[in-house]
This record gives C-alpha cells, structure tokens and sequence, in this order.
C-alpha cells in the first residue's frame, strides 16, 4: 500500500467528526483514510503530478532548514500586504525545488509573551517597532539548504516591509508558537503550485483560489478538492504533543492499521542485534549527537521519551510482509553547545504486542 507522508487532523476536523457522530469501527476509518489517500494519488497523478515526489516537502528533512520570514504590514504599500509580501519571495525561490508554505498573522492574546518569542528568535534584516503582533504577517518555508535561506533574508532585505527571519529548523518557543498560528499556504512542486479547491469543483480543473500572484512568477496551479488537499498536502510544523493532537496521532496510527494503541502506551524494542548495527555503521551520527556512549537501555528510553513528544509521518503499511512502520525526527541537544542533532528513526508498529521496534537510525 502507498506510504501516507503526513495525515493532518491537527487542523481538519472532518475524520474526529465522523468518528464521533457516526461511530464506526478503526477497520472502517482505517478504509476511509486509505480510500481518500488513494483517490489523493490519483487525481496528482492525473495532473503529473506523483505523489512520491512531494515528500521533502510534506516530512521533516535533518538536514535542511525551516524558517518563518516576517513582514510589518504597517511598511506594505497596499492594504493587500500578504500577496505583496509573496511577490516578493515567489522570485526568490528556485523552480527546482519542493517546499512546503505556510502564512498567517501572528495572533495571540499574551502580547508580552510573543514579544519576548521575537527578541529572543529573531534574524533582523531592520530595526522594528514592535507595536502589535497583529500587523506581523509571517510566510513559512520548509525543506530549505543553507543558500537557499539566505538567499531569501539577503533577497528581501531590500523590500521596506520585511524586518527579518525566524529560524525554525529545531525546537524553540517561536517554533512552537508558529505552529499554533500560521495555516497551510500552498505546496511548491519544482514549477507547479499545489493548491486545494473547492470540494464541488471537479478535480479536472486547476484553478488558483488564493491571492497569490503565481502566474506571474512562471508556475503552473495545479489544484485538487480541498478535503484531499488539507489531509495529505499540508505540511505540519514539529510542535510537543499537546492534547488537542492526540486526535493527529490517533488517527495517523489508524491510517497504518485498524489497532490503535497510544504510542505513550508501547514499550521501545531495542534488540542487541540492532543495538550492535547502530552502534557500529551509525557510529558517527550517534558521536555527534552525543549518544555513542549510551547503553541499548539508556538509548531505548530516550526513544521512548522523544516518541511521545512529537508527530509521526511516514505511515506505511507493507502487505507483503504484514509490517506497518513510521518515522519520528528526534532533536538531541549537543553536549558541546552547538545546534542539537536531527535523527530520523524509523520505528516498527506492532500493536498486540504493545511495541515500538527500532528499523534504523539515520
């Protein structure tokens, strides 16, 4: 079956509410998730679009970065200051390249607090008056290398709106409060913008429903309806698990297999044989990170307690060999005060057992 790169119910609400008011079986969800995935495929597929490409831009990538680009609405020359500031970066990104886009206001009540975010996160390209977050507007770009960022903070610095740049690629209280308040955009496919639209409007037709000038910056729309589009297009960005995303997790662990236990439930499954493989052909990553000197137990459980902290991507389920599996993105902080070590590990489901077993680590 199709691997699910990313399931979003964190901000769709469609399946907790079928579950909910209709009550069917986790094998029947399990079918519907996997039904409206495959019809997902298929109608990209149509438009040339395959879905197995798009995965940098759906999943955490370790080694590249994600950042938030912030622009004073006060500066912008029109009212229409979130198309103005696309215009400006819509240039500046290679037609190459996949990325996931989010956008949003900086809402929030707690005007110190988000204050505070901005000292202490923020790349300035210009001094600001900090008046009210509500007049910041954010764009968000994943699946970014070095040049390619900045490329975008030298590249809009010349624009008097844009006032500089949240770097978001690990684990910080702006990170977190971004995820809480910028929504999905579109997704950038080399030259094509993905986009969803209206769930009565055919899949046969491309139409760009958002403000965004993309025409003018050489991209083909390629759109699909909005239900497909918002549960498998939209990238999320790495947040703790907080308890309104139990919803997210259960119903990503739903979409691999129709028993759902809470990974806060499972026990990690470090075998000695895999322990000893880690040890010896991930010696460097586990170096790096600091954790070459951590016994099979002491590792096992810092999986463990990373697991339960974060969401889950990569769903798949092997038919073949009866093997459901995902991947996590653990951030280990370096004992030597440099940037924390991203590693993905991909992790074997195995529900009736209550087991988490570790594939690899990469």
């Amino acid at each position: 079956m199709e691997t699910i790169y990313t399931l979003n119910v964190r901000d769709h609400i469609m399946l907790p509410l079928i579950r909910d008011h209709f009550n069917p079986s986790s094998a029947a969800l399990h079918r519907e998730i996997r039904r409206l995935h495959h019809e997902t495929v298929l109608a990209l597929r149509t438009k040339g679009v395959n879905y197995a490409d798009l995965r940098s831009g759906l999943t955490p990538v370790a080694d590249k970065n994600e950042a938030g680009f912030i622009f004073d609405s006060t500066m912008a020359e029109s009212g229409w200051y979130g198309p103005e500031a696309m215009s400006q970066a819509l240039p500046l990104l290679d037609l190459r390249s996949t990325h996931s886009v989010l956008h949003g206001d900086l809402l929030g009540e707690d005007q110190r607090l988000i204050y505070e975010i901005l000292c202490e996160s923020m790349v300035l390209s210009r001094s600001f008056t900090f008046k009210h977050s509500t007049l910041l507007f954010c764009i968000y770009i994943n699946n970014l290398s070095d040049a390619a960022l900045a490329r975008l903070h030298e590249g809009l610095g010349s624009y008097a709106a844009y006032v500089g740049h949240i770097p978001a690629t690990f684990a910080t209280r702006a990170k977190i409060y971004l995820s809480t308040t910028l929504g999905g955009a579109f997704l950038k496919f080399g030259s094509k913008v993905l986009l969803g639209h209206e769930d009565d409007r055919p899949n046969e037709e491309n139409i760009n429903l958002s403000p965004y000038p993309f025409g003018r910056n050489g991209y083909e729309i390629v759109s699909i309806q909005s239900t497909n589009y918002s549960l498998f297009l939209n990238f999320k960005i790495e947040r703790p698990v907080f308890d309104p995303d139990e919803d997210d997790a259960y119903f990503s662990i739903n979409a691999m297999s129709d028993a759902i236990i809470p990974l806060r439930e499972c026990d990690v499954l470090l075998e000695d044989a895999k322990y000893g493989y880690l040890a010896s052909e991930k010696l460097g990553k586990l170096t790096k990170a600091g954790l070459a000197n951590l016994c099979r137990d002491e590792l096992t459980a810092m999986i463990k307690s990373k697991i339960t902290r974060n969401y889950i991507y990569n769903l798949t389920y092997m038919v073949e060999h009866d093997v459901m599996k995902f991947n996590v993105m653990l951030e280990v902080p370096r004992t030597d005060g440099g940037y924390p070590t991203r590693l993905t590990v991909a992790l074997e489901y195995l529900p009736e057992d209550k087991l988490v077993r570790v594939i690899t680590l990469h």
